[in-house]
């Protein structure tokens, strides 16, 4: 090979390797979306399931008033 030719052929190696570092880096603010994603869907989940149970806890504490005044 001819100096020329290897200056190129390590010019492109180089700019294959900045490539690759830059699709790792897409891939790794991608990643951290996800876990970011799914973090704030478990914590909306877990919020959800609170409000229920204490939507549940009224109306059985609203069935014993009412059984309270069929009495």
């Amino acid at each position: 090979m001819g100096n020329s030719t290897k200056q190129n052929h390590t010019s492109t190696d180089t700019q294959i390797a900045k490539l690759a570092l830059l699709g790792e880096t897409v891939s790794l603010f991608g990643q951290a979306i996800t876990t970011l994603a799914a973090y704030m869907a478990l914590e909306a989940e877990e919020q959800e399931d609170e409000t229920t149970s204490h939507i549940q806890e009224q109306i059985n504490y609203l069935l014993k008033e009412v059984e309270q005044l069929k009495q």
